[in-house]
């Protein structure tokens, strides 16, 4: 574990790195970058996501760390907005940082996030597309005035039906914290434009088990694919076991890392 900073528009910004030490130096390694909630720290997110330990070595992780516990992600959310801190700049930056001091394959940087982390990392795949492979979003949207990706990226969402601040069927939210939050498209259709964007073909069969439904869309442009899980009750959390019936219906860790694994990019 070590920990760095970069400067962006002269404020010192830092973030957390994860390399493993079995990690074998001489070949490149994927890197995944992992977005923090909104009113939550690094630490939270190590703790809850438990990246570490689940890419079983495989991976460099870093943890960039919010201003102020937030991400500017767009409309959405806190004061973030209204300071326009450049989360955009800041997360490049990192990329550079850590590309420069280990050896990341290009075709493997990875980004996941939940809540707001989840919305910053979709901000990041639209504006810098060049420099990401694929975004894992918990519990997250699409909140840019425009998102116009320069490459196709691959996109996994996971989202509760009862979800309280990222609705699932769109609209305003309906959990008193989040009054005043523009209203939302709804998950499906923002990733179905998704799988348009990328230039896919007809989404596989549905797949349903237990509480959730799985829809998929492979063979996209560039080797990109998308796919949303849709856990039917569950609400706005970081899925994994002992969360109960809904919230506990899948492991959103693993299923990260294995909608990752199995992507196979061309140029």
């Amino acid at each position: 574990m070590q920990t760095g900073q970069v400067t962006v528009d002269g404020v010192a910004r830092n973030y957390r790195l994860y390399v493993p030490s079995t990690l074998d130096q001489t070949r490149s390694a994927p890197l995944l970058m992992v977005l923090h909630g909104g009113a939550n720290t690094v630490d939270d997110a190590v703790k809850t996501m438990g990246f570490d330990q689940g890419t079983a070595g495989e991976y460099i992780v870093v943890y960039p760390e919010g201003t102020r516990r937030e991400w500017n992600a767009g409309v959405c959310c806190g004061s973030a907005p209204s300071r326009s801190p450049d989360d955009v700049g800041f997360l490049t930056q990192v990329l550079d940082r850590v590309e420069a001091d280990h050896r990341i394959d290009p075709a493997r940087v990875f980004v996941a996030g939940v809540s707001n982390g989840a919305m910053m990392a979709y901000r990041l795949a639209c504006e810098r597309a060049d420099r990401i492979t694929a975004v894992a979003s918990v519990a997250g949207a699409v909140v840019t005035a425009e998102c116009r990706p320069t490459r196709p990226v691959s996109v996994l969402e996971i989202h509760g039906t009862e979800d309280q601040l990222v609705p699932y069927l769109g609209g305003q939210p309906s959990a008193v914290e989040a009054q005043g939050a523009p209203p939302y498209t709804p998950t499906a259709d923002m990733v179905r434009r998704w799988a348009e964007g990328d230039r896919c073909p007809a989404p596989l069969p549905v797949v349903t088990v237990g509480p959730m439904t799985i829809d998929s869309w492979t063979g996209c442009a560039k080797g990109s694919e998308v796919k949303l899980i849709t856990i039917r009750g569950g609400s706005h959390v970081w899925f994994a076991s002992g969360l109960g019936p809904a919230n506990g219906a899948t492991d959103a860790t693993g299923q990260i890392l294995r909608f990752f694994s199995t992507l196979r990019p061309t140029p």
